[in-house]
């Protein structure tokens, strides 16, 4: 609400004064990535993460465990891609902080950056711990349940009763 007050005051501001207000800009830079990073864990685990899952469906409706492993392989792909976006922004965190690195114009506004890179640094961390408990979860389902008569792509099919 605030950053939406404060974006609001500044476009009334250009449209009034002919000037922006200082720092709305690198404000907002700085709130929407952190505000994505301190919601997406809660967007996952609340199963809201926006994913293409159509073909997904269809498979898992026909072949239950083919569909088990598709999910272990895209929760394998979400560890790896949000631990190596944890390092890299852990690097950032330190660097900004050991280097005072700053958004905007000295004299104007500034604002420092490495509150935000801790917050992509942990959100990401978050999202790995996040992906690879689904993973397993999903291995568990997968290899858990020999003794089911789904049917399925890999291995001998058996028809339902």
């Amino acid at each position: 609400m605030a950053m939406m007050a404060m974006i609001c005051a500044d476009v009334f501001s250009r449209n009034l004064l002919g000037k922006s207000l200082p720092g709305v800009i690198e404000l907002a830079e700085l709130g929407i990535v952190s505000i994505v990073y301190l919601q997406i864990a809660d967007t996952f685990k609340s199963g809201k993460l926006m994913r293409s899952d159509g073909i997904i469906k269809v498979i898992e409706a026909k072949f239950p465990r083919f569909g088990m492993a598709i999910n272990a392989l895209f929760d394998a792909t979400g560890v790896v891609l949000f631990f190596y976006i944890a390092k890299g922004a852990q690097k950032r965190v330190l660097e900004a902080w050991e280097g005072g690195f700053y958004l905007g114009n000295q004299g104007s506004f500034t604002a420092p950056t490495w509150p935000m890179e801790l917050i992509v640094t942990l959100g990401s961390a978050l999202m790995s711990a996040l992906f690879l408990a689904s993973m397993l979860r999903h291995l568990i389902q997968l290899f858990g349940s020999k003794n089911d008569d789904t049917t399925s792509p890999i291995g001998q099919s058996h028809d339902r009763p």
